[in-house]
Formats: C-alpha cells, sequence, structure tokens
C-alpha cells in the first residue's frame, strides 16, 4: 500500500483532479479492510474509471497502488456484484467467491443459485464455484454454437419424451451422441423427413408426470 503518490495527477483533467485525488485516499483506505470495505474501494475504482482518458485507468492502477491489477479488478467485480444483489447479500460471501461471481461472463442464474445456497448456510468451495461456473459457459458455449437456443433444446425434449418410451429415448440420445452429421441427415431421409419413405410413423404417446408436466 502507498502512503506517498506517485501517481502524477495532472494527467488528470483539471475539474477531475481533486476528486480523483480524495477518492485515491479513499481506496487506499478501503483496502487495508474487509470484504464490505473492499466493496467500497471497486465502487471507487469504478467512478475514478469514469472520469480519466481512455487508456489512462490502467496506468493510474499501477501507479496509485501496490495491489495488483487482479486485486482492483476483483475489487470492482465485487462491487458490481453488491450493485446487482445488495451489500447485505455479498458481504455473507467468502471474498474469492464474491469476486468470481462478480466477474464479467457469469450467468446472472448461476450468481443467484450460489448466492441463495450461501445465504442459506450452504457455503460451496472455491474450486465447486469455479466448475460449476466453467460448467454453465461450456454449456452455454455449445448450445450456441449448435444454434440452438435453451427454449428450443426444452421444446424438443418435451416432444421427444411425449413420443418415445424411456428405452426409445435412450437410443436415440445414444445415437445422437455418437453421430456425425451425415448420419442425422441419413437418420431423416428414412423418416421421410428429407425426401425418404418412412415405414411406420411414430404415434406420439401419453405420458404423465414427467419433469416438464
Amino acid at each position: 500500500m502507498r502512503d506517498v503518490d506517485t501517481y502524477d495527477y495532472t494527467k488528470i483533467p483539471a475539474e477531475h483532479r481533486e476528486e480523483v485525488r480524495r477518492l485515491t485516499m479513499q481506496i487506499r483506505a478501503s483496502i487495508r479492510s474487509s470484504i464490505d470495505c473492499g466493496i467500497d474501494a471497486g465502487k471507487a475504482l469504478i467512478e475514478v474509471k469514469s472520469k480519466l482518458q481512455k487508456g489512462e485507468f490502467l496506468t493510474y492502477c499501477k501507479e496509485a497502488y501496490t495491489e495488483s491489477l487482479r486485486t482492483l479488478q476483483n475489487y470492482m467485480n465485487v462491487a458490481r456484484l453488491s450493485d446487482c444483489y445488495g451489500p447485505e447479500a455479498v458481504s455473507k460471501v467468502p471474498s474469492r467467491i464474491a469476486y468470481k461471481l462478480g466477474a464479467k461472463g457469469v450467468a446472472p442464474e448461476l450468481v443467484e443459485a450460489i448466492l441463495a445456497e450461501i445465504a442459506a448456510g450452504d457455503i460451496p468451495t472455491f474450486a465447486i464455484v469455479v466448475e460449476r461456473i466453467n460448467e454453465t459457459k461450456g454449456s452455454s458455449s455449445r448450445s450456441r454454437r449448435a444454434g440452438v437456443s435453451p427454449e428450443e433444446l426444452d421444446r424438443l425434449a418435451v416432444m421427444l419424451v411425449t413420443a418415445l418410451s424411456s428405452a426409445q429415448l435412450a437410443s436415440f440420445v445414444g445415437f445422437l451422441a455418437g453421430a456425425n452429421s451425415s448420419a442425422i441427415g441419413e437418420l431423416g431421409k428414412k423418416c421421410g423427413l428429407l425426401g425418404g419413405a418412412t415405414e411406420a410413423p411414430i404415434v406420439p404417446r401419453q405420458v404423465s408426470g414427467t419433469i416438464f408436466g
């Protein structure tokens, strides 16, 4: 932590210079304290960034603080998390988890689920949180590559559960897991979907008590 200014405040527009200097002192004091004060530091950092010219914030962070850029980014992450979900909820979250949940690209649904678990006293480990974030990002990425939305996947799942028995459904899913696009196209032809003939139509069966019901 620097107690003597090493950043050249003359690089800041005159109308913001003293305000940024004041915020810098506030940030330094907050960093010395708890996660709650880390939220304050993050909010002040975000405010400072809004007052600097484009590209200057990185230099400011390097010259005004001894903390790493990652640490300062963590404070900004937890500040944004606090803005979204409230400081009371975030104050219960272990700091490493809070920093991770506040990062860009983390699904809001996952953040809400983990915050609810922590509020109920079920605190996951940091490793589990990272794993769940990666799984969510991977699932989202696969859906985007396939060009299929989660809603469309749900609709198709309902159709399959309605039309097929459990054994048939398991066989079909197993086929899709190992099939390439040519095999799937050939299946479509055999089912009469792409110009071929089908031996017998698939007759929907009546089901109840599914996870979609």
